[in-house]
Formats: C-alpha cells, structure tokens, sequence
C-alpha cells in the first residue's frame, strides 16, 4: 500500500515540474486587505450567499452604511497571506491539495501601494433601515430579500460589502518579483519528496492601477433572524466558510 501511495505522489511531483498545477488567485481572500477588487463591489452592495452551492444574489446597491473616520496618511499595504485560492490539477487526496493551496498562500503577497482603508460601520442598522424603507414604500422586501429562506436555512447568509482599500496600484509579489515576472511558485508540502511547482494565473481581478483605485474590499456576512414581534433582526454570520465566498465571487 504504502508502494502504490508512494507512486501517485511521485507521478504527482513529476508532473508538477511541468507546473501542471495551477493557482488562480482572482478573488482570493488576503489578510490585512481583503478581497481582490475586479470593480463590482462598492460599498453597500448586499448579496445573498448560498454555501451549499457556492452562488451570491444580488439583493441591493445602496444599503445606507457610516463611512469611520480615517486621518491615516496613504501608506503602502502588504498582505500577510492568502486564502481561497482555486487550484487546478491532479492531486493524490484532498489533504494534499490544501496542502499545497496553503503553501502557495504564505509564498505569495499583494502589495498595495499609497493605500488608504475605507471602513463603513452600522452594518445591521443599515440592514434593517433599507429593509423598513422598503416596506413603507410598499415593496415586497420579504420575497424580494428571500427572507423566508434566508432565515430558516442553514449556509445561507446576507453579504455586505464594507470596506475598500484604494491605492494608486496593487500588485502580486514573490520574493521581489512582481505581477508579469511571476510564472510559477514553488512550495514544500508535507508527504511530498520534492518541492511542487505552482503555474500563478492572475485570473481577471489582479491588476490594479490608478489613482486612488478600489483595489480590495472586505465584507460582512450576516445572518438574519426574527426578533420581538417577528421583526428581522441580524447577527454576525457563524460556521462560514470563505473558501466557498471566494469560489461563490468567481462564478460572478
């Protein structure tokens, strides 16, 4: 057993060297900065998210949100590492191709240059002032905002775009190269005897230049409940998985 185990990671590795892997990091999910930006995430934007099948909807554009104060001076912003990255491949089990999604993730960074954060806040306030508006303007905001559904299922939540970091350009960065220079990774695994050999593809929502450009968002996800009286009310979302927001934003 452990020969035929023994054989398949060997027949991986020396396909790897070819970079028969690839990573595409659109949409991916960086610590410190948040979403890549493709321009279709402005604040206030509210989605609903199926886990289960990985899909966003659409909801509204103007959910009415408090841009926090900010006086920090433009600065350059580098991620600390990267998830939700889609691989593609062949891999010997999925424990090894997280494995390798992991690695690839701390190998790689964005950089974004002359960066300042936008943060909205009242987000459950914004939600539930959009959602009254609505009913006194005699919308259906019930069918309209699936709430029905929303609220008795499980993996599915709201989504609100809350935060931008623009900058005059964000860029990928590997051991001081840079976006166009960047072919290939090559990451450690455990269980694997070589190095594997990661083909980057920058995919549609990589680059990023202009002045004061929306560069990344964050988002909030929330899950909303029927409060006193079977008002909707809303909470933090709990039990997400991002990898699938991720995978959800691409299919965008």
């Amino acid at each position: 057993m452990r020969a035929i185990v023994g054989l398949m990671l060997a027949a991986l590795c020396a396909g790897c060297q070819q970079s028969d892997l690839g990573a595409d990091l659109s949409f991916s999910r960086s610590a410190g900065l948040g979403y890549r930006n493709a321009g279709l995430f402005n604040p206030g934007t509210l989605y609903l998210f199926d886990q289960s099948t990985a899909t966003l909807t659409r909801l509204s554009d103007d959910i009415p949100l408090q841009r926090r104060p900010n006086d920090a001076a433009p600065t350059t912003l580098t991620s600390t590492r990267i998830d939700g990255i889609a691989l593609t491949g062949t891999f010997p089990s999925q424990a090894v191709k997280t494995e390798i999604a992991a690695a690839v993730g701390t190998k790689v960074s964005f950089v974004a240059e002359n960066a300042v954060r936008d943060d909205y806040q009242s987000v459950h306030t914004g939600l539930a002032q959009a959602y009254r508006s609505g009913l006194d303007a005699g919308e259906d905001m019930k069918g309209r905002w699936y709430v029905d559904e929303v609220v008795s299922q499980r993996g599915k939540y709201y989504l609100v775009v809350s935060g931008i970091v623009r900058a005059d350009k964000a860029s990928l960065s590997v051991g001081g190269m840079k976006d166009d220079n960047i072919v290939d990774v090559s990451v450690s695994v455990p269980g694997l005897a070589t190095p594997v050999k990661v083909a980057v593809t920058h995919g549609r929502s990589v680059n990023c230049s202009g002045k004061s450009a929306p560069c990344f968002f964050s988002v909030s996800v929330i899950k909303p409940y029927l409060g006193p009286e079977k008002r909707l009310a809303f909470r933090e979302g709990r039990g997400v998985d991002l990898d699938r927001l991720s995978e959800a934003l691409r299919r965008l």
